[in-house]
């Protein structure tokens, strides 16, 4: 198959970039002939693959004119069997491109989002909604985004929904073995501080504030509570100086964008997520996936990936006394590791790679079956 993704920014750091990237690559080492095109242009590293080619347009404004044409010569001399739009932009891009080009590529839609936190989101997609009518197949990554936007009268007759998968091969317990100990002195941590992380860009839906919060009150019940949080972006020198107003410099570690997550997830006891909404974040899936138990924000997907109670926990949206409740329980180390085992046990049985990546290839092959 010939395949051509079109996303709106093709660097690694947020969810659906990652996910892409890694369905691209594992396609492409399968034999597949697949290509990124990436919509704008911004500063930072790019994806960068061996098997794979990545284009970049500069679609700065939401309708570019340049970029569907470019878009639109990219399809006709790579001539793909399918497009892949990741997101709903990408959609409106491609399914112009593919009109332009002309081509006959099969036009499929990735529905990464769930949540509309802008006005300008939600008068942007009374303009996407006819767009899903138009894609020969609408994949979905969590049931309860698919019910959500259905519910919105964003239906379309070929939606699916095929659930993110970790890379098991990368993320195992193994893997914290390896880097714990190395990781965690690195950053000054005891052996006692019981050590909580997040993984997730610095927006104000991700709602880090939380989590400084939590590590405030943990402590007020004396429970050596310390925090790291890994990533970047506009909210991180208002949560810097959140932190610093309630005293708490020296028990939060700001970690930075980091390309390998592992070696700091590692150094984690609990992993989490104090998301206002997602859909299904990879994040907790590698947490989980490398031993560590969860407690995330009951959001999107939430529960389609944390067993409450089992694999970890989940708490009402903004609800931070819960949240600390949680924390607490898993402040016991041999509950921490029962939960760790079960964790991995739930994502390498339901969440893994493999899984996913075959669930595209059968939507794609079913696809160019009909033609």
């Amino acid at each position: 198959m010939r395949i051509m993704f079109v996303l709106n920014v093709a660097q690694p750091g947020g969810g659906a970039e990652n996910h892409t990237f890694h369905l691209a690559n594992t396609l492409a080492s399968q034999g597949h002939l697949c290509t990124i095109v990436s919509l704008k242009e911004e500063p930072g590293t790019p994806f960068r693959s061996d098997v794979i080619s990545v284009s970049t347009c500069d679609g700065n404004k939401l309708y570019n004119i340049g970029t569907m044409r470019k878009v639109s010569r990219l399809i006709r001399t790579q001539r793909p069997d399918i497009v892949v739009a990741v997101n709903q932009r990408p959609l409106l891009f491609g399914l112009i491109s593919q009109r332009l080009a002309p081509s006959g590529a099969k036009l499929v839609s990735i529905f990464h989002s769930s949540y509309l936190f802008r006005l300008k989101d939600r008068v942007l997609n009374t303009l996407y909604k006819p767009l899903f009518a138009r894609a020969d197949a609408l994949i979905y990554v969590s049931q309860n985004q698919r019910r959500l936007w259905e519910e919105r009268g964003y239906r379309s007759d070929h939606a699916t929904v095929i659930h993110n998968g970790i890379d098991l091969s990368r993320f195992s317990p193994r893997s914290t073995q390896q880097w714990r100990d190395q990781t965690r002195s690195a950053m000054g941590f005891g052996p006692l501080d019981y050590v909580i992380g997040m993984c997730a860009r610095f927006r104000p839906e991700k709602n880090h504030h939380q989590l400084v919060d939590a590590i405030r009150m943990l402590r007020s019940r004396g429970i050596p509570a310390k925090a790291v949080l890994v990533g970047s972006g506009a909210t991180q020198r208002d949560v810097e100086e959140y932190t610093k107003s309630r005293g708490l410099a020296e028990h939060v570690v700001f970690a930075g964008l980091q390309e390998d997550v592992r070696p700091y997830v590692s150094a984690f006891d609990v992993g989490v997520l104090c998301s206002l909404g997602e859909t299904l974040p990879l994040a907790p899936l590698e947490m989980m996936a490398l031993g560590i138990p969860v407690v995330i924000s009951n959001v999107g997907g939430a529960a389609e990936i944390v067993r409450h109670g089992e694999t970890g926990f989940l708490f009402p949206v903004g609800d931070t006394d819960d949240f600390v409740d949680s924390l607490a329980t898993l402040f016991d180390p041999e509950k921490r590791k029962a939960f760790g085992i079960a964790a991995t046990r739930f994502v390498a049985t339901n969440f893994a790679a493999d899984r996913m990546v075959e669930g595209y290839k059968e939507v794609f092959q079913d696809l160019l079956g009909r033609q």
